[in-house]
This record gives structure tokens, sequence and C-alpha cells, in this order.
């Protein structure tokens, strides 16, 4: 019988995002921890008794490890992956965004807006000419556009948006290099 399949849920993508724990000490990862996390990546399926099988551990000491890299943030959540183009989203779109101002309020209020636009999938500060990058996806240009009018542009304190649209996918992966 197998085990039950390992369950990473949710660790919170503030301060614990990158490897920071609860209290904001960082954790450091060994190289069974890395092994642990490059076998997750590759398999996300497998069961925590698969796991500790492949990893040359016992149940407990894997499952101390998965748990303390939860609750530090280094594993955020299992999810599926969804192809954009198989979904029919064939537009993918990088917005360089200008800010007409960089108070706190400006930005807070630029990022509690954006983050509420269902097609802008990834949202980045930037260093540079540009304050933000954004990722949005479209089903077509018209689409595309119709976000543009109806919600890019609306956006509070936004001077200039530049737009690239891209033409093909080399390469787009959700995989850590560990």
């Amino acid at each position: 019988m197998k085990g039950a399949p390992i369950d990473a849920t949710p660790g919170g993508r503030e301060d614990r995002r990158r490897g920071w724990g609860a209290m904001g000490e960082t954790i450091t990862l060994d190289e069974t921890d890395r092994r642990l996390l490059r076998l997750l990546q590759a398999e996300p399926d497998l069961t925590l008794r698969e796991v500790g099988e492949r990893l040359g551990l016992s149940h407990t000491p894997c499952w101390r490890r998965l748990t303390r890299m939860r609750e530090a943030g280094v594993i955020e959540e299992r999810r599926h992956i969804i192809d954009p183009v198989a979904a029919g989203f064939d537009i993918t779109v990088f917005c360089a965004v200008r800010m007409n101002g960089h108070s706190r309020a400006h930005l807070e209020e630029f990022e509690a807006a954006v983050v509420r636009i269902a097609e802008v999938v990834q949202c980045y500060t930037v260093s540079g000419d540009h304050d933000y990058l954004l990722r949005v996806l479209a089903r077509s240009i018209r689409h595309y556009e119709s976000t543009v009018k109806n919600a890019l542009v609306q956006l509070p304190h936004v001077l200039s948006i530049s737009t690239s649209v891209t033409l093909r996918e080399i390469k787009n992966t959700t995989d850590v290099p560990l």
C-alpha cells in the first residue's frame, strides 16, 4: 500500500517567500534538502514513503525536513501547472510600467490594484528605466487591447506602459536550479 501524497500547503508569499522563517531567520539547505527538493520538482506526485526510499531516509526524518521547509516558505504550495496556449491564451505580453510618483502610498495603491487583474499573471518591481514589469496573458490581440483599455491604463499612478508582445516562448520553467 502506498503512503499518502506529500501535501505542500501554501507557506505564504510575504516575508517567508525566499526561505525566511516565520521569525525572519533564514534556513540553511543541506545537500539532502536540495536532493529532496529536486526530487519533488521532478516527480511531485511521489508519496512520502517513495521520497524517503529514494533519498535513503525513513519516514520521520523525511517528514521533518519537508515540514521545516514548508514552515520556512521554501516549499510554497502544490498545484497543477496549466499550459496557457492549450487553455486558449495564445498571446503573452510583457508590459514595462513607469510610475508618475514613487511614494509608498502610490506604490501600494498600484500593487493592490494590479493583483486584481486576472490577465496579469506576474508582476515584479524592477530597477532601471521602469518601475514594474508585468506578464499579461490574452486569448487574442483584441482581448489584450480590451485588457489595456479596461484595466491596465486604469491602474493608479501609471505614467506610461511599454508593451512587448512575445512571438515564441523559448524557455519557461518553474524548476529552481538546486
